[in-house]
């Protein structure tokens, strides 16, 4: 429902973009962007200084929800400031918690869900007519390469979107409610994107979606991550493809041996495995078990034995006992994993998990996280003291802050935002570039070296 307030008019709207969560919103907010005439709506340098503020929010966990609330009310405190005119809260938030934000947050114009991006220009239009607006549909939007995106990030890395939507049935998550059921887009498509993609600058894309292993078997009942690895693998101009948000009971033999072989496909495996608990998988409803997770890894390591993974834990679960906390940290000093983030675990509403006897209180929680943080420090330290000396190929991505001559990179083990950095002593050296660095100090998380001679 749509009510009339005030008419302006105006000849351009300057329309600033702030994206929260994961990747995957990133690449919806690129999408949106690129729907609006840059003529009409051109971009402003800043979020807080605009006269339409777009807020893409994310809705994963509370705490991510509670991100994204701030965000909104900090926003909200500008309109009323007068730097900005017109406030539009879209994605997960919205499509999730709709009746609630609208009712309490009056000051926002327009509420739009996370499948109604295409509606974004006559939205808009509404919105700088005076109207307020609120379009709530389907959740999750599949977008085609035809569309325009409106770079977010460097140009010289780009995240690819290849499918939207989960179908498995974790107990702690409820992504599904509020991004749909999965759905693969045609892989010609997807390489039709990044074709154009590498074409634009892009050395290194980043596939993403909910879970990147399912893709495919949805169009035609095959897992075709492999096919579309080695289909990437012959752009000409791409340098890097990395792989985000792999399932692991669908890491099969396939992908491994296209991981292994494939010369552009970083060595680099993001894989939340969540516990290793036999009790506490069966109870997530992961599919999974310690020896099955066990085997997997081993034959990974073999296969490809400079592999980076980089995996998720979930502390704090309905039911863990100290002594399945303490079987999860003696597992991450047997795998000794390069990159791990922990997560405490968030009793989400209309999760399963939310309901089961056992929940587990936050002051625990915290120590469990706390603990294991420190154990990965160490072990992260560790892991890096084996690269002094060695030589590593790396992306230039610009200037440490504060360091004059000093540049800031990433070697084929780093994502962007979520990992580690390398620090090189670089002048004259330009962001996008590669070169190749020798190690001379290495940190708990991050290295230092100098151009290889």
């Amino acid at each position: 429902m749509s009510v009339q307030t005030v008419s302006f008019k105006k000849s351009q709207w300057r329309v600033g973009v702030l994206s929260l969560g994961c990747p995957k919103t990133l690449v919806d907010s690129e999408l949106i962007l690129g729907k609006l005439d840059p003529g009409r709506y051109p971009m402003a340098p800043s979020v807080t200084d605009c006269d339409v503020a777009l807020i893409n929010t994310c809705a994963f966990i509370e705490e991510a929800q509670e991100e994204s609330v701030d965000q909104i009310l900090r926003l909200v405190e500008l309109k009323k400031e007068g730097r900005i005119q017109k406030l539009i809260v879209l994605g997960c938030l919205v499509q999730r918690f709709a009746s609630d934000l609208q009712k309490e947050l009056t000051e926002v114009d327009a509420f739009v869900g996370s499948g109604e991006y295409t509606k974004i220009p006559e939205i808009i239009e509404g919105v700088v007519r005076g109207e307020r607006v609120s379009e709530i549909g389907l959740p999750g939007y599949l977008y085609t390469s035809g569309e325009r995106r409106i770079q977010l990030t460097p140009s010289y890395w780009r995240y690819l979107k290849i499918s939207e939507g989960c179908d498995h049935t974790c107990s702690f998550c409820v992504i599904p409610s509020f991004r749909g059921k999965h759905r693969s887009r045609p892989l010609e498509d997807v390489v039709q994107e990044a074709e154009k993609l590498a074409a634009e600058g892009a050395k290194e894309l980043i596939l993403t979606g909910q879970d990147t292993t399912f893709f495919g078997y949805d169009l035609g009942g095959r897992y075709l991550l492999p096919e579309l690895l080695s289909r990437l693998n012959r752009i000409p101009k791409l340098r890097w493809i990395r792989i985000l948000y792999a399932y692991p009971s669908l890491v099969t033999d396939a992908l491994i041996q296209s991981m292994a072989s494939l010369d552009k496909v970083c060595h680099y495996l993001d894989m939340p495995l969540q516990h290793v608990s036999d009790r506490m998988l069966k109870s997530m409803r992961r599919g999974t078990t310690r020896e099955s997770t066990r085997r997997l890894i081993q034959k990974l390591r073999k296969q490809i034995p400079d592999l980076a993974i980089r995996t998720t834990f979930i502390v704090g679960y309905p039911g863990e006992t100290e002594k399945e906390f303490r079987e999860l940290t003696d597992f991450l000093e047997e795998a000794r994993f390069e990159r791990l983030g922990i997560f405490t675990y968030s009793p989400e509403a209309g999760s399963l998990a939310a309901k089961l006897a056992g929940q587990v209180p936050d002051k625990i929680k915290r120590k469990r996280f706390e603990t294991a943080m420190v154990l990965q420090q160490k072990i992260s330290r560790e892991n890096n003291r084996r690269f002094l000396g060695k030589t590593f190929e790396v992306l230039v991505e610009g200037p440490e802050e504060g360091k004059r001559g000093r540049m800031a990179g990433r070697t084929y083990m780093d994502a962007p935002e979520v990992d580690g950095t390398i620090y090189v002593e670089a002048p004259g050296i330009k962001p996008g570039e590669f070169v190749w660095v020798k190690i001379n100090e290495t940190r708990e998380y991050d290295l230092v070296g100098q151009i290889a001679a």
